[in-house]
């Protein structure tokens, strides 16, 4: 099946996106349960040139196999970028789905869970955003936090934070700890206590130690 190009307006799309990022995306939310923006990472990516925007049209009918597809090429895309930003904390790819329509949105939370893994063992974490998208905040479960006007998959690197979001599972922790786990070790590194309190219960849940 052919997409019809014209039915998507890109310069909406892009316009629609770009006042997410500034309008929310890098904003404060009283339910976020902490202070900073929703994302705190965006508006350092973006004053650095690290953040990617790509659009992927995806047709009426789409098929769980394509937005997969469209994902994984994603994380493989990620390290083919030639990014600007020296610092590679900040890189971040957006795909942009504009014309998914809304009775498939969920085919891309099915896509974030089953590609969830092979990010992680990248070092990349994976985040779907779209109107009905159910993901909580970390810090607050009764906020639904990954709103967005228009469906979207957000893939960075992996960061210290996100203890929050891999301490669940062990290989998802174990992939965080190999990474990260120095910043525990070494008091000279000062972690967020929460983070070191996750941190050290899944240590100690899934058995790892060091």
């Amino acid at each position: 099946m052919l997409t019809d190009v014209l039915s998507v307006d890109l310069d909406k799309t892009l316009e629609a996106v770009e006042g997410w990022l500034s309008g929310y995306i890098r904003q404060p939310h009283s339910e976020l349960g902490r202070s900073g923006p929703v994302c705190p990472f965006v508006a350092p990516a973006q004053d650095a040139d690290a953040l990617e925007i790509r659009v992927r049209l995806v047709g009426l009918t789409p098929s769980q196999a394509l937005i997969d597809e469209i994902v994984r090429c994603g994380l493989d895309e990620f390290s083919e970028v030639g990014w600007k930003a020296g610092n590679p904390n900040l890189r971040s790819l957006l795909l942009v789905l504009p014309d998914l329509p809304p009775e498939h949105l969920h085919l891309l939370d099915a896509a974030h869970s089953a590609l969830k893994p092979e990010s992680v063992r990248r070092g990349l974490m994976l985040g779907q955003f779209h109107e009905k998208c159910r993901e909580k905040a970390a810090r607050n479960p009764a906020f639904e936090v990954s709103w967005a006007p228009v469906p979207m998959v957000a893939i960075r690197s992996m960061a210290i934070h996100d203890v929050l979001f891999l301490a669940d599972r062990r290989d998802w922790f174990e992939e965080y700890a190999r990474r990260f786990g120095i910043r525990y070790r070494n008091s000279a590194h000062g972690v967020d206590p929460l983070l070191t309190k996750v941190y050290e219960h899944a240590s100690a849940v899934h058995g790892l130690r060091g």
